[in-house]
């Protein structure tokens, strides 16, 4: 089994390099005994490995659940294949001894998505639009995830409950707790109007690949000669869903619909821009759940404050006509 890997200084020897926890998975995994000319951590368990290919590209080496591996390798090679859009090369996953496995990937650069760049919001509309339209149907024929409208509700149920337990079983100030109440409002009027969020996809359709945490940090985009690429990461939330999981915000509506007409699909404008309110509220109900997740086992305060944070979006996001 390779050991977990750890933080790596810039200037760090070869000798040492070559033996760092992803090195190692890599050259198992294709035969090679290649070293790094350096390594960064990007995250607590992903690395930029550089020079790592025989080109000299670099590798994106990330430790994750041999889950998350397996459906990242479905979606990139038996998915967005279909998909006429650049994406990213997946090299391939090295299972270790416990549920835990080396997944590696093209670098897809440094820069991320901008909302506040008209560029950047227009090609991720589109990207986002072709992974619809092209994919709606497919999906159900791969082994994926649910992703619909019920695992949102039983997202916010199950919040609900935490922030419950955790009003009645910490000690908080008094406006943790005004935080909380509202948290709790917030959840039962969002469920009170569930049928009607329903009704605004189409009672669950249309059914399609979706990411599930389609955000500018985790959307790269990459300036090639003449056009510029979207390359999404991290899908280990993605599932079979209606496209409204995605809409929550990365989106121009307009740029959505053209692109989506390319491939012959007629969603039309009023259709998206219900999906569009849809998709804010999933995305709140889904930072609420992370948030609470902390509620009990790790800082209150810090989660507190997280909600406290996403509760005026919640609230503009859930007033919005339905």
């Amino acid at each position: 089994m390779l050991p977990v890997a750890n933080r790596v200084p810039v200037n760090t020897p070869v000798a040492t390099l070559a033996k760092h926890p992803a090195v190692v998975a890599w050259n198992r995994l294709t035969g090679a005994s290649a070293v790094p000319n350096r390594i960064t951590q990007l995250n607590r368990e992903v690395y930029r490995l550089f020079g790592m290919k025989k080109d000299g590209d670099s590798v994106i080496a990330k430790l994750c659940s041999r889950q998350d591996a397996e459906l990242t390798r479905v979606i990139s090679t038996g998915l967005l294949p279909l998909v006429p859009k650049p994406a990213l090369v997946f090299y391939g996953c090295l299972q270790m001894g416990t549920n835990r496995a080396w997944m590696f990937l093209e670098d897809a650069g440094r820069v991320k998505c901008s909302l506040e760049d008209p560029g950047h919001l227009r090609v991720t509309s589109a990207w986002l639009a072709a992974l619809h339209a092209c994919l709606a149907g497919h999906a159900e024929d791969f082994s994926l995830p649910e992703a619909g409208l019920s695992m949102y509700l039983k997202k916010l149920r199950a919040s609900r409950r935490r922030v419950l337990k955790g009003l009645s079983l910490l000690e908080l100030e008094a406006e943790e707790v005004a935080t909380l109440r509202s948290v709790v409002e917030w959840f039962d009027h969002v469920e009170n109007e569930w049928d009607k969020l329903d009704a605004l996809v189409g009672g669950g359709g249309p059914r399609t690949l979706v990411h599930g945490d389609f955000a500018p940090k985790n959307i790269f985009v990459r300036q090639t000669a003449g056009a510029l690429e979207v390359l999404p990461i991290d899908w280990e939330f993605a599932g079979w869903g209606p496209p409204a999981v995605d809409m929550g915000e990365c989106l121009e509506l307009a740029a959505y619909r053209a692109e989506a007409l390319r491939y012959g699909v007629t969603w039309s404008a009023e259709t998206i821009r219900g999906w569009a309110t849809v998709g804010k509220i999933l995305r709140h109900i889904a930072e609420f759940e992370w948030a609470s997740a902390g509620l009990l086992r790790r800082w209150p305060p810090r989660s507190v404050r997280h909600m406290r944070v996403g509760l005026e979006g919640a609230r503009i996001a859930s007033a919005l006509e339905f």
